[in-house]
């Protein structure tokens, strides 16, 4: 920042002394107008308008940025909804298969504890025939 405003300073003293060298007047042709005027002012007024042309354009590109940011923040928001809504689907996904796991379990140990009821069952019969 500090740079550009060396290096504009610097410029504007340059564009100043050109214009006081060239202090001879000249027909200007404005279209439908013809002026006399100095080279000097012709010289300044040039400089100016083009400062102020780059000034406009620097601020639609500023607007134009800020335009991009306030899009990608709104985009931001949008998208740390859809993750906390996905985490929410995978922690509601999860809790299901855990039930399911401790349904699964359960059966599990019903079906081992029915097997080896059985087992006991049929060995007592195998000693009760011998």
């Amino acid at each position: 920042m500090q740079l550009t405003v060396i290096l504009s300073m610097i410029f504007a003293i340059f564009i100043a002394v050109f214009a006081g060298l060239n202090s001879k007047v000249v027909d200007v042709n404005l279209l439908f107008v013809q002026l006399e005027m100095s080279l000097a002012i012709i010289i300044l007024i040039s400089a100016v308008v083009g400062a102020a042309i780059m000034y406009l354009l620097n601020m639609l590109k500023g607007f134009r940025h800020s335009r991009a940011l306030k899009a990608e923040k709104k985009e931001k928001l949008i998208l740390k909804k859809e993750i906390k809504n996905l985490n929410d689907v995978i922690a509601e996904k999860d809790k299901k298969l855990e039930e399911k796991d401790e349904k699964l379990e359960k059966n599990l140990n019903k079906n081992e504890d029915n097997f080896n009821q059985k087992e006991d069952n049929y060995n007592k019969n195998e000693l009760k025939e011998e």
